[in-house]
């Protein structure tokens, strides 16, 4: 009976530990800066259509990490379908994973409309993981950004 015993006890924590975690559930979002606080989110259509709505307040965007800064992680882009906004950190309080790229993201922060210097979209292009054509960055560029105050990060 001792080997029985042994198999049932194998098997009754393997059921435990499988039937307290549901189904599907990934790894726990990793948290850069403060707590996001938000629950209904934005779509990034929306936000990027009428920014001035969202300067005052803070907005939830959902995405997936299109790219992020190679030099710091102290950016990073949010894509959903064939849009993008570039996320920069409030404060220059804290980065992100440079290898989060891929992975799927929740900002909360506020829009911010302006614009960019030649300079700073040249830097920006340098920093990117795929390096941009800078011939094509000509005079100032108008940008809708994202300064946030929290990132969730999962896969």
């Amino acid at each position: 009976m001792p080997g029985f015993c042994r198999i049932a006890r194998a098997i009754m924590v393997a059921w435990l530990a499988t039937a307290c975690v549901p189904l599907g559930l990934q790894a726990a979002a990793r948290t850069f800066g403060k707590a996001i606080l938000l629950k209904k989110s934005v779509s990034l259509g929306e936000a990027l259509k009428n920014p001035e709505k969202h300067k005052t307040q803070r907005v939830l965007l959902e995405g997936r990490i299109s790219d992020v800064c190679q030099m710091k992680g102290c950016w990073l882009m949010l894509s959903e379908g064939d849009q993008a906004i570039r996320i920069k950190f409030e404060g220059y309080s804290f980065f992100v994973p440079k290898d989060s790229r891929g992975k799927k993201a929740r900002v909360e922060g506020r829009l911010i409309q302006q614009t960019i210097s030649e300079e700073m979209a040249r830097h920006y292009a340098e920093e990117q993981s795929a390096k941009a054509n800078l011939s094509t960055i000509q005079g100032p560029q108008r940008v809708v950004t994202l300064e946030a105050t929290g990132v969730e990060i999962s896969d």
